[in-house]
């Protein structure tokens, strides 16, 4: 039997996760599905909601934000028993069956140790949710904001993978955590997200130390889901979140010596 952990971290989401919610449907999963919420900071209308109409979701609130990663981690440690935890963001609405296309794939092949989802927009385009891993131009083009600027380019279109055709699964070097099915005996081996980075490329990391580790990372385009994508650190360059994701970019970049890669 098959268990699986949903895991989502709420920040005022309001009516955003109410819809995420509702798309969940575990019912027709063969094992046992567990939902648990965090409550990144204190959120009395969502906590009062959530124990009204979600009575057997487990919630839990943070007095003081959490890392994504030390959010995340607290939950996989204190339920070490499930077979698989699927990372969501509040801001995503499951199309049918993409939950089971993940599990489908990931029991089909025991050694794809994280897996994601297409991701659209709410006009049906693709976004770039499976990405070559970033250079050093890349995260300097990213984390200044020059693609904003200047479209098109060549480095930016290789890391989004522009120029790859998918098939119904592809291994890729990395998935974003907007929706990211981990296997636990992957993590087992590989650890858990690094809490280093507070927000961003927390993703990137354990992908890449999933390949290094010898297991793979795939996009399951079979699997779909609706992604609201608020990106702040993107869209708001004077923001924490963008703080947070230049700060992690120089981690990252540090961490690896520049030499990013899957092996």
């Amino acid at each position: 039997m098959t268990h699986l952990a949903v895991i989502i971290i709420n920040h005022h989401h309001g009516e955003m996760i109410r819809k995420t919610l509702k798309s969940l449907s575990c019912s027709s999963l063969n094992g046992s599905c567990e939902i648990f919420v965090i409550n990144n900071m204190q959120d009395h209308v969502t906590k009062k909601w959530l124990m009204e109409t979600h009575p057997n979701i487990q919630l839990t609130e943070n007095l003081v934000p959490r890392g994504f990663g030390s959010n995340v981690n607290k939950i996989i440690k204190e339920n070490p028993n499930f077979d698989y935890f699927l990372l969501m963001n509040p801001d995503v609405i499951c199309l049918p069956g993409m939950i089971e296309q993940l599990l489908s794939a990931m029991e089909k092949d025991r050694q794809i140790g994280a897996a994601g989802p297409k991701l659209l927009n709410f006009d049906g385009s693709i976004q770039p949710s499976r990405r070559r891993f970033a250079t050093f131009s890349v995260l300097i083009v990213r984390a200044l904001h020059l693609d904003k600027i200047f479209k098109n380019l060549t480095v930016i279109n290789n890391y989004m993978m522009n120029d790859y055709k998918f098939d119904h699964i592809n291994e890729v070097d990395w998935i974003t955590g907007a929706v990211m099915i981990l296997r636990k005996a992957t993590l087992d081996q590989v650890g858990l997200l690094d809490e280093r980075f507070f927000l961003y490329f927390e993703d990137e990391d354990l992908c890449c130390r999933i390949w290094r580790h010898g297991w793979k990372v795939c996009y399951i385009s079979s699997a779909e889901a609706y992604h609201a994508h608020i990106a702040e650190g993107r869209n708001k360059i004077l923001s924490k979140a963008n703080f947070h994701h230049i700060l992690s970019a120089f981690k990252f970049f540090i961490k690896y010596r520049g030499k990013i890669s899957r092996c």
